[in-house]
């Protein structure tokens, strides 16, 4: 017989290890960042040995993490939901990430960084080396990095935000660039099960955008290296290879369970500020997380 979700991630003892992979999106990651709070909500923040995540959703694994996921999702919908963040005009910085996470994260909901650094489970954030345009992982447990500067370079997206990030020795750009479903990151520790939090509907594929796409986006990425404007536009075989994989529910071994978005009309794009579809889409979010929990595996 199975048992409900739930009930299996209670199940502390258990010998397989368990990760959770978490997607954002700009604004979508709302959704995720809510999805996380309905499992924080049933307790089982302590669930899993090790948490993926890029971008925004290395962002909301963190406030996750740290016992923050119920305020992170009102970060969103009250802080979030402006020009100040989000202005198609300002084609220099259309999202600012300086405002994110100096004014949004810092003052307005400062992360708990002892609570993050403490908890039993690792956090993995994947950044995009600014030069090589290779994934990189850097975790809770490296003391030796400010997890904001972290958090900055994760979320720097290269055509939208247009900045550089130091961490360490070296400059990164947004996560998601490279590896915004980062499945196999969680795979390469073998664990038994993987739950992914998407924010993108099952089917859903990342294809080679036309010339016209491209061309604007390596000019808004002024700045940044070949190897980063030539990702710009380009089919995501990565994210395409993670969506199929989920959408089997296997992979090498281990079982896999998705949590998607269940109505595409309530999802939010990755710019989107309008307050009332940020709460309609947080919504979704803990109703599908709770709908994935009570299912029997």
């Amino acid at each position: 017989m199975g048992m409900r979700l739930e009930e299996y991630l209670r199940d502390l003892p258990a010998t397989g290890r368990r990760a959770l992979v978490v997607q954002g999106g700009g604004m979508r990651g709302v959704y995720s960042m809510a999805a996380l709070a309905a499992l924080d909500g049933v307790g089982l923040r302590n669930a899993f040995d090790v948490i993926v995540g890029s971008s925004a959703g290395a962002i909301n694994a963190a406030y996750f993490l740290a016992g923050q996921a119920d305020a992170a999702v009102n970060l969103y919908v009250e802080y979030l939901s402006n020009r100040n963040f989000v202005n198609p005009r300002r084609l220099t910085k259309i999202v600012d990430i300086d405002y994110l996470v100096d004014t949004a994260l810092k003052c307005h909901l400062p992360l708990n960084i002892d609570a993050l650094r403490n908890s039993p489970t690792l956090l993995e954030f994947v950044l995009t080396d600014a030069e090589t345009a290779e994934a990189v992982v850097v975790t809770n447990r490296d003391a030796d990095l400010d997890l904001y500067e972290v958090i900055r370079a994760t979320a720097a997206l290269p055509s939208l935000y247009n900045k550089r990030v130091a961490v360490g020795s070296r400059l990164y750009v947004d996560g998601g660039t490279v590896d915004s479903i980062p499945l196999n990151k969680a795979l390469a520790s073998k664990p038994e099960f993987v739950l992914a939090v998407v924010t993108r509907r099952p089917g859903y594929r990342r294809e080679q955008h036309g010339v016209g796409y491209r061309v604007i986006g390596r000019a808004l990425a002024r700045g940044q290296s070949t190897a980063i404007k030539d990702l710009i536009g380009r089919r995501d075989s990565v994210f395409n290879s993670a969506m199929e994989a989920l959408e089997r529910q296997s992979s090498d071994g281990s079982r896999l369970c998705g949590v998607f978005p269940s109505d595409e009309a309530k999802l939010v794009g990755r710019t989107t500020f309008d307050r009332s579809k940020l709460l309609e889409c947080a919504a979704m979010g803990r109703s599908d997380m709770r709908n994935a929990l009570a299912k029997v595996i």
